[in-house]
C-alpha cells in the first residue's frame, strides 16, 4: 500500500487497537499516552510523505483500494490541496495529542477519549483525500460521530452531554440531506466519483457509467442545494450555526481547538471540491447560472456570519463561548472567498483556512491553560490569572492579536488577500471584513485586559504545566513564522495548490487514463 491510502489507514487502525491493547497493559495511563503520540507521530510523518509528493507532482496522486478503478471503485485522488491540509490536520493533531495528556490527567477513561481522538484524525484525512463523494459522506460520518461522543465526554456534566446531543441531532440532519443529494447524483449521473461527475458536467465520457440521464441543471440545482446546507451545518454558517456555540464550549478544551480549528474545515473544503473540481471551470449557461447562484448565497450568509460571530463575540462572559462565536465569524469569511468563485478568493480562501486553524487551536489551548486551571469558563473568574501565567496568556495575546487581524501575525495577510478578493466583486464585502475585524478586536481586547489587568479572585498556586505550555509556544511561534514568511508561503504552497484546484481538466484526465486502460 503507498502512503495515499496508507495515510487514513494509521490512525484508524491505532484507534480500533487502543482499547484492546489497554487492557493488557491495566490502563497504566502514561503508556497510553506514548501509544497516542506514536499513532498520531506516525500519521505526521505519513503525512509530511504525501505533502511531499504531492507538491512534487504536477498531476494528482491517485490509489485505488482493491485495484478497482473508478467509476466501479473507490479511489484516493490527492492533489496538492488535500496534501496541504492533511499535513496542517496531522501537524495539529500531533500537537494538541501531547497537551491533551496533562489536561486531562485527573479524568477517566483516557484509552476511550484517545480511541476517538485517533478515529477523529482518521475520518478528518479521510475527508480530505477521498476522490468519491459517497466515500466523502462515509468520511463526514466517522469525522462526525467522534466529534459528537468527545464533545459528551464529560459524562457527568449536563451541558456537555446536551451539546453533544444538539450537536449530533443537527449534524444527523446534514449528513442525511448530503445523502439525498448523492442519490440524486447517482440518479442522474451513475457515478458518485468526482472525476467522473467533472467529466460529466463537462461534456466528456467515462468508462462504464454512461451518459448522464434526465435534465442535469434541475438535478444539479437540486442536489448542490442540498449538500451545500449539508455543508454550512459542518462549518457553523448562519442560520445553520446554532450547535457550535454550545458544543465547542462542553467539550474538553484540546478538542474544542480541533472542533474549531480542523473540523469545521470540513464544509468549506467539501464547498471548495464541489465548487471548483465538479462544478468549476466552463460551464453551459444554464449550469452556470446554478453555479452563479449558489455562490451569491454562500457569499451572502457568509457576510451575515461574519457580523454575527463578531458582534456576539463582545457579549459572552463565557471565554470559550466567545472564541466559539469568533470560529462562526471566519467561517463566514472562508464562505464568502469561496462563493466569489475567482482564483484571488480561492488563494484567500486557503491560505486564511490555514492561519485560522493554528490561530485558533493556539487560542483554545492558552485559555484552556486557564479554564482548566480555575475550573472555571467564566471570564471573570479568570480575572488577573494571567500575570501568573505569563507563557498562556502570550499564546492567547498572539493568538488574539493574529485573529484580529494585527500585523505582522499571520492572519493579518489573509485577511489582506481577503480584502483584496472581496473588492474585486464589490467594496461593500471588503467593509463586512474591516468592520467584523475590528468588532471583534475589541472583545480580543477585553479577554486580555481582564487576564493581565483584572483583580484576582482566585489564589493561583499551580505552575504552567510545561508540556501545555509548550504547545502553545510552538503554535504561537508558528503564527508568528507564518506571518513573516507569509509572501513565501503563498507563493510556494498557496499558488501552487490553487492552480491545481482550478485545473479541473487534470484531476479528470489522471483517473480517466488509469479508466481507459483497465476497461
Amino acid at each position: 500500500m503507498n502512503v495515499v491510502g496508507l495515510t487514513p489507514i494509521i490512525p484508524i487502525v491505532f484507534a480500533f487497537a487502543l482499547p484492546l491493547f489497554s487492557i493488557l497493559i491495566k490502563g497504566n495511563r502514561k503508556i497510553i499516552q506514548l501509544y497516542a503520540l506514536i499513532g498520531t507521530g506516525t500519521t505526521l510523518i505519513s503525512s509530511y510523505r504525501l505533502f511531499q509528493l504531492a507538491y512534487s507532482s504536477n498531476v494528482p496522486l491517485v490509489y485505488t483500494f482493491g485495484k478497482w478503478i473508478a467509476p466501479i471503485g473507490i479511489v484516493y485522488e490527492v492533489d496538492k490541496l488535500s496534501a496541504l491540509i492533511a499535513l496542517l490536520t496531522a501537524g495539529l493533531m500531533f500537537l494538541i495529542a501531547i497537551y491533551s495528556y496533562r489536561y486531562l490527567e485527573h479524568d477517566e477513561g483516557l484509552e476511550w477519549y484517545y480511541t476517538l481522538y485517533l478515529a477523529l484524525e482518521a475520518g478528518l484525512l479521510g475527508v480530505l483525500l477521498t476522490g468519491d463523494a459517497f466515500n466523502l459522506f462515509v468520511m463526514i460520518e466517522v469525522t462526525s460521530i467522534a466529534a459528537y461522543a468527545l464533545v459528551m465526554f464529560y459524562r457527568d456534566r449536563g451541558d456537555s452531554v446536551f451539546a453533544g446531543l444538539k450537536y449530533a441531532l443537527i449534524g444527523a440532519t446534514g449528513t442525511t440531506m448530503y445523502f439525498l443529494a448523492l442519490g440524486m447524483f447517482y440518479g442522474a449521473f451513475g457515478t458518485v466519483n468526482f472525476a467522473d461527475l467533472s467529466a460529466k458536467v463537462h461534456g466528456l465520457s467515462f468508462p462504464v457509467s454512461g451518459m448522464p440521464a434526465g435534465n442535469i441543471v434541475i438535478t444539479s440545482g437540486i442536489a448542490l442545494a442540498l449538500a451545500t446546507w449539508a455543508f454550512l451545518i459542518k462549518a457553523a454558517i448562519v442560520p445553520n450555526h446554532f450547535w457550535l456555540p454550545e458544543a465547542h464550549p462542553a467539550a474538553p478544551s484540546p478538542i474544542s481547538a480541533i472542533l474549531s480549528g480542523l473540523v469545521v474545515n470540513v464544509g468549506v473544503y467539501a464547498l471548495i471540491r464541489f465548487l471548483y473540481t465538479v462544478y468549476g471551470g466552463s460551464l453551459t449557461p444554464e449550469l452556470a447560472h446554478v453555479v452563479s447562484l449558489l455562490g451569491v448565497i454562500a457569499i451572502a450568509l457568509g457576510a451575515v456570519s461574519a457580523l454575527f460571530g463578531a458582534l456576539m463575540m463582545n457579549v459572552q462572559k463565557d471565554i470559550k463561548r466567545l472564541i466559539a462565536y469568533s470560529t462562526i465569524m471566519h467561517m463566514g469569511y472562508l464562505f464568502m472567498a469561496v462563493g466569489l468563485r475567482t482564483p484571488l478568493g480561492v488563494q484567500a480562501a486557503l491560505f486564511h483556512l490555514i492561519n485560522h486553524a493554528v490561530a485558533k487551536a493556539l487560542l483554545f489551548l492558552a485559555a484552556g491553560i486557564f479554564v482548566n486551571t480555575a475550573n472555571s469558563r467564566n471570564l471573570e473568574d479568570l480575572s488577573g490569572m494571567g500575570r501568573k501565567m505569563p507563557i498562556a496568556t502570550f499564546g492567547v495575546a498572539i493568538a488574539s492579536f493574529g485573529l484580529a487581524g494585527v500585523p505582522p501575525l499571520n492572519v493579518f495577510f489573509s485577511k489582506l488577500l481577503l480584502f483584496n478578493a472581496f473588492i474585486e466583486r464589490s467594496i461593500f464585502l471588503g467593509l463586512i471584513l474591516v468592520l467584523s475585524s475590528i468588532t471583534a478586536l475589541i472583545a480580543y481586547i477585553k479577554v486580555f485586559y481582564v487576564l493581565w489587568f483584572g483583580r484576582s479572585k482566585k489564589d493561583v498556586k499551580k505552575e504552567e504545566p510545561l508540556s501545555m505550555s509548550l504547545t502553545c509556544l510552538i503554535l504561537a511561534l508558528i503564527c508568528v513564522i507564518l506571518g513573516l514568511m507569509a509572501p513565501v508561503i503563498i507563493d510556494r504552497l498557496i499558488t501552487p495548490a490553487v492552480g491545481q484546484i482550478l485545473d479541473y481538466q487534470s484531476y479528470i484526465s489522471i483517473i480517466l487514463k488509469l479508466a481507459g486502460g483497465l476497461y
